[in-house]
């Protein structure tokens, strides 16, 4: 088949070829394949694959940019047909839209417990070696006043000294903080 001409649409290219076979292709693959007016082409495999490849990215990028890590991105690749996903994720990478680092230092500033941090991190399925030193580093005194503030200033209406105590020790207990930690900022040993 011979490339008839080259035409552009909006955001990508048609070409059409010599048989009346028209193909909408992006600008990386019309690049990559240095598609033009008069060139012979044998088949059209590599090109279908090419764009299959790249909507697969798109797709993976969308996907990415709502938050996920690296291997939740793998698994969606994977789910969509995509059996070597190390050049996508790189590409992606590249671009910046996953990068574990960067969320597992996010999630560790959102002032979660240390037992709600660790069930976010493997809800984002992280390698175990990357959770054990995030939680390794983590100091839960620093969310824990956070929490502490907010509970004094929500039972401060509350008149009985206990009852309050109370309450507090409850909020954040069920907030996920551990008692030891919750009972030495509440001055209660």
């Amino acid at each position: 088949m011979i490339v008839k001409e080259v035409r552009k649409l909006k955001k990508k290219y048609q070409v059409t070829f010599t048989n009346g076979y028209k193909l909408i292709i992006d600008e990386d693959t019309l690049v990559q394949f240095r598609l033009r007016p008069g060139l012979e082409i044998e088949s059209l495999e590599d090109i279908e694959k090419s764009i299959e490849k790249h909507k697969l990215f798109l797709k993976a990028l969308r996907f990415a940019s709502y938050g996920k890590s690296e291997n939740q991105v793998i698994q969606y690749l994977n789910e969509q047909g995509m059996q070597n996903t190390y050049d996508t994720i790189m590409k992606l990478r590249k671009f910046r839209a996953i990068d574990d680092y960067r969320m597992i230092r996010n999630l560790q500033n959102k002032g979660y417990s240390y037992l709600k941090l660790e069930e976010r991190l493997k809800y984002y399925q992280f390698d175990q070696k990357d959770i054990d030193q995030a939680l390794l580093n983590y100091n839960e005194k620093i969310p824990l006043y956070k929490e502490f503030k907010v509970g004094l200033k929500k039972y401060a209406k509350e008149t009985d000294y206990k009852k309050r105590q109370q309450k507090l020790y409850r909020y954040l207990i069920s907030k996920g903080f551990s008692e030891d930690n919750v009972m030495s900022v509440m001055g209660l040993y």
